[in-house]
């Protein structure tokens, strides 16, 4: 951590101390835990090895979480402009960088391009603005193609249903649409077909689901290398993570209240070696033991590395339940809900715990955490509550609606550093301008 730090005790089990930590710096709060996240990098890099692990940036993209990915020696994802100058900036090799997305501008793929970052093809105009980028180099620039499989990985245990929603990112296998493509590319003598690529999901939790559709991608990746000579298969990410439990369908409004108390369908816990072993044994099987396989892990490394640290507002007792409201809510983290569990943590609980309803303080009726979170029964206002896994798409996806976006502080062993700051009014009216004023 770069800014000089302050010294915090761990807690009494050894993780952050929350309670000292919002003291110090207020809620909502955002606390990074650098042990864990190394933790995280470690243990993946050791299940996936010896495949190479490009780590997600719109997930977060916290210069203090860039940091210990790239001395990890992980790679990089990107999927826009801003991403790619973002991950140069923190360091990594051009060469390190792959970029995805399913709109790429002209000058990002000039850029791109130009500094040799490796450009999944998605949508068909690409093509021809990366080989007119890529005429001045001599040679032909390697290339991939983003595909998608037709099962649907959410659907239960194999054998799979066909996804019935259309996908906007990549080129679907059954239809023909990425024969296509793949023919066009190969039409560009500035290119040079090399990967393909496919990202099937987020929390996806059944390995078996997942090598099934994969198998679809890995069997079409076989027939496409008598033309074309592959060299990677990127398998996107999407890895479930056990701190998140989401039902099957969200929930349409608060008058279900009483229905969404049901549980989340059981998962089983996601294994990244399983899957990684799966898939070197499909290959084998279908003759491409020799491609490099490519992995883009994203809330696996960092969900369970961050913490959104609240307090409670205020305790509304009314006749179809207690309303506990907090001072953070899905302004911060947009895809928690009562669709989405988290774990919810009272860090003062002297009592037996009692079933709430959990609000945040948007005016805002969808800004509900859960229908039946599990908090002391004699919780009170000023209490602090801890939102577990709050590391994946919350600073990236947080927004300033009703309130100022957070702070964010990063822990390791007894130290701590605030690495972000919190949002400001002046931040939030900056970019106002008088009529005919000019930047």
């Amino acid at each position: 951590m770069s800014p000089t730090p302050d010294a915090f005790g761990p807690g009494a089990s050894g993780a952050p101390d929350l309670a000292a930590l919002g003291a110090r710096w207020g809620t909502p709060l955002y606390v990074l835990d650098l042990d864990r996240l190394r933790a995280n990098l470690t243990r993946l890099a050791r299940e996936l090895a010896p495949d190479t692990t490009l780590y997600s940036l719109k997930t977060n993209h916290l210069p203090a979480v860039t940091e210990v990915v790239r001395e990890h020696g992980f790679g990089v994802d990107v999927v826009s402009g801003y991403e790619l100058r973002a991950a140069l900036r923190a360091g990594f090799a051009p060469e390190r960088i792959v970029f995805n997305g399913p709109v790429k501008t002209a000058e990002e793929l000039r850029e791109a391009a130009s500094r040799g970052v490796y450009v999944n093809i998605d949508g068909e105009e690409e093509i021809d603005t990366v080989a007119e980028s890529a005429g001045a180099r001599g040679e032909p620039l390697p290339v991939g193609l983003r595909v998608f499989p037709p099962q649907d990985v959410y659907a239960g245990p194999p054998p799979l249903p066909r996804r019935t929603t259309p996908s906007k990112f990549g080129w679907p296998l059954a239809s023909g649409d990425a024969d296509r493509l793949v023919k066009a590319i190969q039409g560009r003598p500035e290119l040079r077909l090399t990967g393909l690529h496919c990202h099937l999901g987020s929390q996806i939790t059944s390995v078996p689901a997942l090598l099934e559709a994969l198998e679809s991608v890995i069997v079409w990746a076989a027939a496409t290398s008598q033309t074309a000579p592959l060299e990677l298969l990127n398998l996107g990410g999407g890895f479930g993570v056990p701190g998140i439990r989401r039902f099957k369908g969200a929930v349409a409004g608060l008058s279900q209240i009483q229905a969404a108390r049901e549980e989340p369908a059981e998962q089983e816990r996601f294994t990244p070696a399983r899957l990684a072993a799966g898939v070197r044994d499909l290959l084998g099987r279908h003759g491409l033991a020799h491609l490099r396989v490519c992995w883009e892990p994203g809330r696996a490394v960092v969900s369970d590395a961050m913490t959104l640290l609240t307090r409670v507002a205020a305790v509304k007792r009314t006749a179809p339940g207690t309303w506990v409201l907090l001072d953070g809510g899905l302004n911060l983290l947009p895809t928690a809900g009562v669709a989405e569990r988290h774990r919810y943590e009272a860090l003062r609980s002297e009592t037996p715990d009692a079933s709430y309803f959990l609000g945040g303080p948007l005016c805002y009726e969808g800004d509900v955490f859960s229908l039946d979170a599990r908090l002391p029964q004699d919780i009170r206002r000023g209490d602090f509550v801890a939102v577990r896994d709050a590391g994946a798409y919350s600073i990236t996806r947080a927004t300033s609606f009703n309130q100022p976006r957070a702070a964010v502080v990063a822990v390791s062993g007894g130290d701590a550093a605030l690495v972000w700051r919190a949002e400001t009014d002046d931040d939030i009216f900056q970019f106002a301008q008088q009529p005919g004023e000019t930047s």
